[in-house]
């Protein structure tokens, strides 16, 4: 079953991001920590112990609120604040019916509070490395000092975080486990966050828990000691208490096989054959390893036979970035009223031209600045249309990121991995951003089709296109927001994506270079170009069911995946 992101508003009217992923009994998982829905695959390692769960249940995953892919802002941080998204989210997944819980660190006390409240819609529950009062996790001292720490140094406090969940790991995962929290959310929302675990208390509560519970705990956990779990159990009626051995506070790190075996177990999902294939091996540590797709369902809305899509070509010479303190390039705050008078004029006329999607170039719409950020989601609501907004420097995680809002909320993120050039002034210097070393991609499954995204740069790395031409299910529209002068690499590679993945292409470049084009693969298809230093916007009509259903005739035909077409 193809993962799903969706949202939905709390009491307050406030977005949350969610997850589903697998098939079967519903099992929710509230975020332990900082989250990120699209990220905490690629750094966490969490795919190989919540795939083999997925197996038996559908699992239900969401972003904490000031975190990923939920509500960014937030001033509410209490136990009840936390129930309240927690309620909201099973009544959007399984509304009126009983879930387990699967409780992990923070979670967990959450999830105690919420079974308490809930008694008639929690089935089981399973709490995993976690507490009832978080004053009693360390002393006064070290909270305040750790919490000072974040709040000042939000780098060095991930990387002291990261070395407390995972002590003796792989560096390299380390390092991969503090960006991740550097991402996920920001320095402020960290130390706020961080805060709470240590003022939520549950012990109370524990009396009142009837659902049967199953507790599981490391004995060498540093972050949340072992007698924890020993607490936890004997005030919960009927709770039954396995410690194993281990240091890593992370369930799904380690020896992780008897936790998924034992949730299983209690839980009793459907239970799936066990036949798996062996696990490749791992790749050499000076190889790059290949990028991996990500498939995501991001609406609820069902897919149209045929979308059309607007391509908006903008930002005049004056609308170049400019270096940041950060050494990140962003939007002057001089030129922040144009842009958005710019974004809002043809974002309205994308809509009179009844586009059902509209993309930006790289570098032309800077969500650093607050005001374009909501103007933005303002316009995506009204409209009730998909905004692509090129890509930005996102100067708290050191990276370029492609943000795509709907009528709701965000829909998904995609981060550029292949620096640019990019011109300062007369000469030209690398971009600075951090690559990352598993790259992935989003093939996000909207009402306008499969989308790819890939940035700039990204779309002349042929193993991504290898990898996008090899998706499954195939992708329907690969959209490429750039910034950069349009050489024959740029114009070989639409040419071949077209060709090779049977797709349609999007380039969308910054107005001083031009060339936005947009290619489709049908044998009828118009081609669209837009020269450099123009303003404009094109809008076309793609049959993206009558060109899956080409492809399907063609691999039929071929006896196997559609590889090159030589209609143009």
């Amino acid at each position: 079953m193809e993962p799903r992101v969706a949202f939905c508003r709390n009491r307050a009217g406030r977005r949350i991001g969610y997850l589903t992923r697998g098939d079967g009994p519903v099992l929710v998982v509230p975020p332990g920590w900082v989250s990120h829905l699209e990220m905490q695959w690629q750094y966490l390692g969490m795919d190989a112990f919540y795939g083999r769960l997925a197996e038996s249940f559908r699992l239900v995953f969401y972003d904490r609120r000031g975190c990923g892919l939920s509500e960014p802002v937030r001033d509410d941080f209490t136990l009840d604040a936390e129930v309240a998204d927690l309620e909201t989210v099973i009544e959007a997944v399984a509304p009126g019916e009983a879930v387990s819980l699967l409780g992990v660190s923070q979670a967990g006390p959450i999830c105690v509070a919420y079974a308490a409240a809930h008694p008639e819609r929690v089935s089981r529950l399973v709490l995993v490395g976690t507490y009832q009062t978080g004053a009693a996790i360390a002393p006064p001292e070290l909270r305040t000092s750790l919490v000072a720490l974040v709040r000042s140094s939000w780098g060095i406090g991930a990387h002291a975080l990261a070395s407390i969940f995972v002590p003796g790991h792989d560096p390299a995962f380390r390092e991969d486990l503090a960006r991740f929290q550097r991402e996920a959310t920001s320095r402020e929302m960290a130390a706020a966050l961080l805060e709470s675990v240590y003022r939520f208390d549950v012990a109370g509560l524990l009396a009142v828990v009837r659902a049967p519970t199953l507790v599981i705990h490391r004995r060498g956990d540093r972050a949340i000691a072992s007698r924890f779990a020993a607490e936890l159990a004997a005030g919960i009626a009927g709770a039954r208490l396995v410690q194993l051995e281990g240091d890593i506070h992370f369930p799904w790190l380690g020896d992780w096989h008897p936790i998924a075996a034992l949730i299983e177990e209690f839980v009793g999902g459907r239970m799936a054959p066990r036949t798996r294939a062996p696990e490749p091996p791992a790749p050499a540590a000076e190889e790059t390893p290949p990028y991996r797709l990500v498939h995501y369902r991001v609406e609820s809305e069902p897919e149209r036979a045929a979308c059309r899509i607007a391509i908006a070509q903008i930002g005049e010479p004056a609308d170049l970035p400019v270096p940041a303190s950060s050494g990140l390039y962003r939007l002057p705050d001089a030129r922040v009223d144009a842009v958005a008078d710019k974004l809002r004029r043809f974002v309205e006329r994308a809509a009179e031209a009844r586009a059902d999607l509209i993309v930006f170039p790289e570098m032309s719409v800077d969500l650093n600045h607050a005001r374009l950020a909501a103007l933005a989601q303002e316009l995506a609501h009204d409209r009730r249309m998909i905004l692509v907004l090129g890509g930005y420097h996102d100067e708290t995680a050191r990276a370029n990121v492609c943000t795509v809002l709907g009528p709701e909320g965000m829909l998904w993120r995609q981060r550029k991995h292949i620096p640019a050039q990019l011109r300062s002034g007369t000469g030209w210097v690398e971009e600075p951003i951090e690559p990352t070393a598993s790259p992935f991609h989003v093939v996000a499954t909207t009402h306008v089709g499969r989308i790819a995204i890939a940035i700039c740069r990204d779309f002349l790395d042929l193993e991504l296109r290898v990898a996008l031409k090899n998706s499954e299910p195939p992708v329907d529209l690969v959209l490429n927001p750039a910034f950069s002068p349009v050489t024959a690499d740029f114009r070989a590679a639409h040419f071949e994506a077209r060709r090779a993945l049977y797709a349609c292409t999007v380039f969308c470049n910054f107005a001083v270079f031009g060339g936005s084009c947009l290619e489709s693969p049908e044998k009828a298809a118009r081609h669209i170009e837009v020269p450099a230093a123009e303003e404009r916007l094109e809008v076309a009509e793609l049959p993206v069911f009558a060109i899956r259903a080409e492809r399907k005739a063609w691999d039929a035909h071929a006896h196997r995946r559609f590889i090159q077409s030589t209609r143009r």
